[in-house]
Formats: structure tokens, C-alpha cells, sequence
């Protein structure tokens, strides 16, 4: 009867371990959805970056501190919502800068962080990221084609837009639109928040969770290129951006969403190249970014 017990408490024990083992498997498989950031990086750095700690900055001190490395061609914009800092956006002129997608490549498949680029490729301002898999932040989602050389092909469902790239300035397509050779460089976007100058974004997206965001317009001669100072909702962020637009008189028609949250990336250099100001990691490696150089003869 005592061995009999004995089995039988050893069979209990074994099948509990089975069973757990069998919850733990399943943790470890199954992917739960990351929780937005509650903060992002921000402050001033000495070019090239070290690899040193980095710093956080209210959004007035951040803007302030863009506003002083300000360069001819490039005007800093900070949006207020409800009395409070929410988006700073960066005005360039693209008489003056050209723009320039780099990334992962034969020469950098470790990715390229902020500090790296501005360096490596004689950049101004830089904005990122592209969209990456939530398990490898190096491996591209959709299309991302640099130089003609597609390193991650076209996605024909999820993300909506294709932001083309080529030395004359960017161009905003529907992906579904897109089409081998349309564009040098290009890179898989979106949502679309604004669409030929009106939103693009349903209230329905007002019930998702709020992310830092980073985004991209096409207005004319001029592009902008900003990042949200809090965690936004898309629809938000694109009505309260048309209504500044039009208290400044700037007529923008495309406006597209980047890859936001860890992926929020917003640098300047100055003009001596000597410093940069940034908002987001900057020097987490990244696997594409937009940056703008200054035009040859300016």
C-alpha cells in the first residue's frame, strides 16, 4: 500500500512538471504586443557620438535647442495641443538639401544609427525609422530599396504607402500604385494620415493605443518631417497638424506615418558639423533612415 502511494505521488509530481513545461513553452512562443514607451531619449551630443548615456529634455528645452543650430533652409516648428507641447517638426527647404535614404546594405548589415549617418554620408537632419519585425529590429517589413537595390521586397497588404526618394525630393504613392523603377530609393510606410491635403485616418483609430510617432509630408518645394513630443493617436496628430498648417499658410498634400515608438528618431547636425540635437535613441542602430544633406553649390 506505502509503494502503491509512493507511485502514485510520483506520478502526480511528473505530470505537474509535464503540464508546466507546457505553460512555459506556450509563454515563450506566443508574442504578446510590446507596451508603448513612456519615454524617449532626447538632448544634445558632440559629433562623432560616443557611446555615452543618453539624456532626456522637455520639449520647450528640445525645441529651443533645435531652434539654435538652426541652418539657412531649415525653419523649427513646435505644435501646441491644448496648451502643451505635442509635435516638432523640422521645415526644409529642398532648394537647399537633398534628400537621401540609407539603411542596411552590403556595406552596413548591422544597420546604421543616426550619429553613424549624419557622419558617414555627410547628413544634416535624419528622421526614422522604417518598419522592422517586432523580434529583429533589423529586418525590414515591406519594401525598402536603396540606391536601386531592393533589400526587403514590396508588402501588397499593411502598410499603404511607398515614400519614394530621388535627388530632386519625395514623392508619397499608394503602394498598391507602385511599380519596379518608379524610384531610385523607396521605402514601405503608413498609415497615410493625410491624402492629397485632407485626413486620412478614421476616428476609429482614436480606440488604439497612443504611440511616440514620427512622420513625413510632401509640400511642394518643402518637406517636413517631424516627431510627436508625447504618445499620440494618428488621428490626432494629423487634424491638429492641418490646423497649424493653415494658421502658418502651409499647404501640404501627403502626409505619412514612419515606424514610431522605440523606432522615433529626429536629429540635426550644426552647421559646423561640431553637435547634433536628437530626439529618440540615437544610438541604437536602425535598419533604414531618411536623412537630408546640403546641396552641392550651397
Amino acid at each position: 500500500m506505502e509503494l502503491l502511494s509512493r507511485i502514485s505521488w510520483t506520478g502526480l509530481v511528473m505530470l505537474v512538471a509535464v503540464l508546466s513545461a507546457c505553460d512555459t513553452r506556450k509563454s515563450v512562443l506566443s508574442v504578446s504586443p510590446r507596451e508603448p514607451a513612456d519615454r524617449v531619449a532626447a538632448g544634445e551630443s558632440l559629433l562623432p557620438v560616443a557611446a555615452a548615456a543618453e539624456q532626456t529634455m522637455a520639449p520647450r528645452a528640445l525645441f529651443e535647442a533645435f531652434k539654435r543650430i538652426e541652418r539657412p533652409g531649415v525653419h523649427t516648428h513646435l505644435i501646441e495641443l491644448d496648451g502643451e507641447p505635442s509635435m516638432l517638426v523640422l521645415e526644409i527647404d529642398l532648394a537647399l538639401f537633398e534628400p537621401l535614404l540609407v539603411g542596411i546594405g552590403i556595406d552596413t548589415p548591422e544597420g546604421i544609427s543616426a550619429g553613424d549617418a549624419i557622419t558617414r554620408f555627410d547628413l544634416s537632419l535624419v528622421i526614422g525609422s522604417g518598419f522592422v519585425t517586432e523580434l529583429n529590429s533589423l529586418s525590414p517589413v515591406g519594401l525598402l530599396q536603396i540606391n536601386g537595390s531592393v533589400l526587403s521586397e514590396l508588402q501588397r497588404y499593411g502598410y499603404t504607402r511607398i515614400l519614394g526618394v530621388r535627388s530632386e525630393g519625395i514623392a508619397v504613392v499608394a503602394s498598391r500604385e507602385y511599380h519596379t523603377g518608379m524610384f531610385e530609393s523607396a521605402l514601405q510606410v503608413g498609415p497615410g494620415i493625410v491624402e492629397e491635403g485632407l485626413l486620412d485616418i478614421s476616428e476609429r483609430d482614436l480606440q488604439r493605443p497612443e504611440y511616440f510617432r514620427t512622420f513625413v509630408a510632401t509640400c511642394g518645394t518643402r518637406t517636413l518631417i517631424g516627431a510627436s513630443q508625447v504618445p499620440m493617436h494618428l488621428h490626432t496628430l494629423g487634424k491638429r497638424l492641418l490646423e497649424y498648417l493653415a494658421e502658418v499658410d502651409l499647404s501640404c498634400d501627403e502626409v505619412v506615418n514612419l515606424a514610431g515608438d522605440r523606432e522615433v528618431l529626429l536629429a540635426m547636425a550644426a552647421d559646423d558639423n561640431s553637435r547634433l540635437v536628437y530626439f529618440g535613441h540615437l544610438n541604437t542602430a536602425k535598419a533604414s533612415l531618411l536623412g537630408f544633406r546640403r546641396r552641392s553649390g550651397n
